[in-house]
């Protein structure tokens, strides 16, 4: 997925103190679903079953679960995939684009 496929454009394209956007994967493990490079990069991180990229429309479902769903108690990156992997099946439906 690039950024020129996602559905939201209100994302924060600016690391913050602490944040560094060439480093995504070693950085904090708090997910902020505000910025949009680490939004990108988890996005990206899921395979497929057979371990290659998922199709275009699943990527973008994630984007809008974690955009729209994801419960603010949810932070760290591992708890959001966690997250993500569980309620995709169920929420895939409510997709509204």
């Amino acid at each position: 997925m690039h950024r020129s496929d996602m559905h939201y454009y209100d994302y924060s394209w600016m690391t913050v103190p602490g944040d560094n956007s060439l480093m995504t994967k070693l950085d904090a493990t708090r997910f902020s679903r505000r910025e949009g490079y680490e939004v990108l990069t988890l996005i990206n991180s899921f395979l497929a079953k057979g371990g290659g990229d998922l199709p275009l429309k699943s990527q973008q479902i994630i984007e809008w679960m974690l955009h729209e769903r994801l419960p603010s108690s949810i932070q760290g990156r591992e708890q959001v995939k966690a997250w993500v992997i569980e309620n995709f099946s169920m929420m895939k439906s409510s997709y509204p684009f």
